[in-house]
């Protein structure tokens, strides 16, 4: 284990709680043999904590531990077993697609492993987490045993860490068809091969269980729909008309897939393949709930235009549910600000009821606001 010293008052977020150390704050690193396992030090020398390095990212380190324990696999058997353990008391039975590790969230950074049925899909999105993985595929197998174990450590950040992206089969074998799950008794097909995430939005599903108690009898339009997780719940909960838009022909296929598998009408429900912004430009009915869940945008001009584009969809007296994740640039105030600016440029009067976030099985460190990736508003429009 070799030492990395950091500036002056850098240690104090660290023995805060925070789980990252910039590379701006590192003062210099000793030599080293061990490339991925480092002890930190402060200033005068004093000990701060240990963690994985990598001189390659602008998260020099991820903490691992504030004391001396040795980082091996007994380490990580005790807080995967902790989290396993966590996720079957909050889980409903009905229930088997959901988040097993959420990397920092579980003391495991640069983890994630998501189960869907009998398939466990892994992320190693970090250097060192990686040289770990034939330990932590083991703990897994003990868990899970003849359990398919599937890779998907194929995000962008990645690249970030000098890594290159890979995916495929570790364990097992997946079916030549798309996965079949449950969410809370609905029947849902994923496709954790190519799909968004790991297969599917699963950070959302209180949100999706939300939508399910106000849909009944309802108008809803669901926008940017990928596979319809919103455009299902809406459905099975009585709504009068589903509207899905998306522009993904693979999402489209899974959504209607989704749709009849659970016997919703095409009297109910319907999909237009199309651009978001093109269909809103030239849409002119009016909805009780409109979602608006964009992916990430470049520019937070994009973001103030589709919102200000949806809210006009939404009836007097209806709602948006307005969200967006995983984008760093654009968190809830970013959030706040479009939508004040939607409702000045509409001519709309709005208020935010209630906030929209990840489920609990995505938890995150109070000290570590970065965890947090969904954010969400209820607005109603008056």
């Amino acid at each position: 284990m070799f030492i990395v010293k950091i500036k002056e008052n850098k240690e104090q977020p660290i023995l805060a709680g925070h789980p990252w150390i910039f590379a701006g704050a590192v003062d210099k690193v000793d030599s080293h043999s061990d490339k991925y396992i480092c002890r930190v030090l402060d200033s005068t020398g004093r000990f701060v904590c240990q963690g994985f390095y990598n001189p390659y990212s602008q998260i020099a380190v991820r903490v691992i531990t504030l004391g001396r324990e040795n980082i091996d696999k007994k380490l990580f058997a005790a807080r995967i077993e902790k989290a396993i353990s966590f996720r079957r008391r909050i889980i409903p039975v009905t229930t088997n697609c959901y988040r097993i590790i959420n990397s920092e969230g579980d003391r495991l950074p640069g983890l994630v492993a998501d189960r869907y049925g009998d398939v466990i899909v892994v992320q190693f999105l970090c250097m060192a987490m990686d040289k770990f993985r034939d330990d932590i595929i083991d703990i897994f197998k003990s868990h899970y045993p003849g359990y398919t174990i599937h890779e998907r450590s194929d995000a962008k950040s990645r690249k970030a860490e000098g890594l290159d992206m890979q995916s495929g089969p570790i364990s097992g074998t997946l079916p030549e068809e798309d996965l079949e799950v449950l969410e809370e008794g609905s029947r849902i097909f994923i496709d954790v091969k190519t799909g968004d995430r790991t297969g599917f939005y699963l950070e959302y599903r209180p949100i999706r269980a939300l939508l399910r108690s106000i849909s009944k009898g309802k108008s809803v339009l669901d926008l940017f729909s990928y596979t319809g997780g919103f455009s299902l719940s809406a459905s099975l909960a009585g709504a009068s008309t589903v509207t899905s838009v998306d522009n993904s022909i693979s999402a489209q296929s899974i959504l209607k897939r989704n749709m009849e598998a659970n016997s919703i009408s095409s009297f109910v429900w319907h999909h237009q393949r199309e651009d978001v912004s093109a269909f809103l430009s030239r849409e002119s009915s009016q909805y009780d709930i409109v979602i608006c869940d964009p992916p990430p945008f470049s520019r937070l001009e994009d973001y103030n235009s589709i919102f200000s584009q949806a809210m006009k969809r939404v009836k007097p007296g209806g709602m948006m549910f307005a969200l967006t994740s995983y984008s760093p640039r654009f968190g809830i105030y970013e959030l706040m600000k479009a939508i004040s600016r939607a409702e000045g440029s509409c001519g709309l009067s709005a208020r935010i009821t209630g906030k929209l976030s990840q489920g609990p099985d995505y938890p995150y460190l109070p000290s570590h606001p970065e965890g947090e990736h969904v954010h969400g508003l209820i607005v109603n429009i008056e």
